[in-house]
């Protein structure tokens, strides 16, 4: 008991230090703050690897930023504070089974302690590369670290000795000195300088090597569109290589993999390659889905099924072509040999009477084994048929499971966006904004506040659900997309990604339909009383996607949407449920009102008065 007291009183005390140490390191600065980083990365890595994770990158980029080449002030026992960021944030990674992160942490690991002499750090960082090794030969993943795909590419066995200009061989020891360092960015610039140099000397042999490591690279960073681009143009040109190494190039054809059908060689090493690179997309898809990041799961997925889809085809259409000429070569064999056994028998019928028996017989004999030959090879094509069946129902699931997948997608940004929206936002993968001219409606929920402090939060919901829902229905049905949803409020846009006629036709009636249907619930009392304001304005805006990588909003930008916010406050001013401006007036159809009705009114923030008609 006594011992469990103790044992108990001190992991309290280092639970506190620990708390204590995470609110400390934020004001700290230069070593002090390095080695905090590096204890809460060490102490975090079984209970929490999240957060190891996060103080571990932190300490990294803080110990690049300081032991740079200019500061000459730092001791070298202050300097293995970096390589001890790296091995710890390797470490965690590897636990993780992030073997590429981990891989390139524990390399910078021992540049860093390369550099200082520190032998310590230096075995340390030799130790876990090990580690990482055994790790992968039990997973099945040690080939993808040591391939050239994604794994470190072996410049020094590999990379081509006619490249002896000193501009590469220079840019190549930067590339690959800033790799070992952690500094990605650096490195990816020296690498696609080498690219330049070997296409201005006509070098086209190792750029696919190059373009594979700035793939790796990306990807660890988490940019796995770049990843993916600079990996398809890596694949290209190593199915180039493989075409001039066998000298099979054929003019026009952009299909290399069927070009090369005849040479059998050739296609062993294509096979191989796409085998290694469908490994991977395998791979890396699974990767991300333990780690959540079901987006790029998906994009990793699907480059795999492309990839199978591919290689089963090619192997089904030589399996195909191979079977048919054996059939052929075996009747015709089948067919001189029977002509050979005929021309005998003539031969010997003339020569003796005798043996016209057992000619017949030996005809017999071969016209039989002639018919069970071909009775075998049409059992053998019956196989084979019924095994290319079994294939193409593989490809059609599949297929089958990627539509799904699509089918998923759609759903759940139907969901957040209108569908028209969400069909742009998954074919438009450019992300260019668009110019296009559209009715902007801006709706306010009057005395809101007052009325939702009278709710509990289930009636404050099921409220909301029966005022916003028809009045979503009713803007939708008149081919609006609804861009954002306030408690109190909605933002919609009509003309959007694509027009639909008379967009500003389209958005006065679906006012006119939202305060009908509004004063028939109020009637009725479906709903509690209500109030609402709506402001129409029509202009030309800015669409698309707004954000990163990982986060991306459709948005619509540009200045009618503030003067449409403006508009629908006038209402407040004017006592009014509706209120349109100049610009929405001159496109209806059968007008309210005579231009005359048009008053001036003076919106917040702009000196120049606009036009507007009060409706209801």
């Amino acid at each position: 008991m006594l011992l469990l007291t103790v044992f108990s009183n001190v992991s309290f005390a280092q639970q506190n230090d620990i708390a204590t140490l995470e609110k400390a390191y934020k004001q700290q600065y230069g070593i002090e703050k390095l080695q905090s980083l590096n204890q809460l990365t060490r102490y975090f890595r079984k209970d929490n690897p999240r957060k190891s994770i996060k103080y571990g990158k932190l300490a990294v980029e803080l110990g690049e930023a300081i032991f740079t080449e200019s500061n000459t002030l730092i001791s070298e026992e202050e300097q293995k504070l970096l390589a001890m960021a790296h091995l710890q944030l390797g470490q965690v990674m590897l636990d993780r089974e992030r073997f590429f992160e981990a891989k390139n942490h524990f390399e910078s690991c021992l540049a860093v302690s390369q550099e200082i002499a520190n032998e310590t750090y230096q075995t340390k960082a030799r130790a876990s590369l090990d580690s990482l090794y055994a790790v992968a030969d039990s997973s099945e993943i040690k080939q993808g670290l040591l391939s050239k795909t994604f794994g470190q590419i072996r410049f020094a066995k590999n990379f081509n000795k006619t490249a002896n200009n000193l501009g590469v061989q220079k840019e190549m020891k930067l590339a690959v000195h800033h790799e070992n360092r952690g500094n990605f960015i650096k490195a990816i610039e020296h690498y696609e300088q080498v690219i330049n140099l070997l296409q201005n000397q006509g070098s086209s042999e190792d750029i696919g090597e190059i373009q594979l490591k700035i793939a790796q690279i990306y990807d660890s960073l988490n940019q796995h569109s770049t990843a993916q681009k600079f990996l398809g143009e890596a694949i290209a040109n190593r199915e180039r290589e493989l075409v001039n190494k066998n000298g099979n190039v054929q003019t026009g054809n952009t299909d290399l993999l069927d070009s090369l059908a005849t040479n059998n060689a050739t296609k062993v090493e294509i096979d191989k390659v796409l085998r290694e690179e469908q490994a991977q997309m395998k791979n890396l898809a699974e990767r991300y889905a333990r780690e959540n990041d079901y987006e790029s799961s998906i994009a990793y997925y699907r480059m795999y099924q492309e990839l199978t889809v591919k290689i089963r085809k090619d192997s089904l259409d030589e399996v195909a072509a191979r079977q048919q000429k054996e059939n052929e070569i075996a009747l015709l064999k089948q067919q001189k040999k029977i002509a050979d056994m005929n021309v005998q028998s003539a031969e010997r019928e003339k020569e003796r009477q005798v043996e016209i028996r057992n000619a017949s017989i030996g005809i017999g004999v071969v016209l039989t084994l002639g018919a069970l030959g071909l009775f075998y090879l049409y059992l053998t094509k019956r196989k084979q048929h019924k095994r290319l069946e079994v294939t193409h129902r593989d490809l059609n699931k599949a297929k089958t499971k990627l539509v799904s997948a699509e089918k998923r997608i759609v759903k759940l940004l139907t969901q957040q966006v209108s569908e028209d929206i969400a069909l742009e936002l998954l074919q438009n993968t450019n992300d260019v904004p668009g110019k296009h001219f559209v009715c902007l409606m801006f709706l306010d929920i009057r005395d809101f506040t007052p009325l939702a402090e009278k709710m509990t939060p289930e009636e404050l919901i099921d409220y909301q659900n029966n005022v916003f829902g028809f009045m979503m229905d009713t803007i939708q049905s008149h081919n609006g997309n609804i861009n954002q949803l306030m408690g109190d409020g909605l933002m919609a846009t009509f003309g959007a990604p694509k027009s639909h006629g008379n967009d500003c036709q389209n958005a006065y009636k679906a006012a006119q339909e939202i305060l009908f249907e509004l004063k028939e619930r109020n009637d009725a009392g479906v709903i509690k009383k209500t109030k609402i304001g709506i402001g129409l304005h029509a202009g030309y805006v800015v669409t698309g996607n707004v954000g990163n990588e990982k986060r991306k909003q459709y948005s619509v930008t540009g200045n009618p949407v503030i003067i449409a916010s403006r508009v629908e406050q006038l209402n407040k001013e004017h006592q009014s449920q509706l209120i349109i401006t100049e610009e929405v007036y001159q496109k209806l159809e059968n007008p309210p009102a005579k231009p005359e009705a048009l008053l001036e009114a003076k919106l917040k923030g702009r000196s120049k008065p606009v036009k507007i008609l009060k409706v209801v």
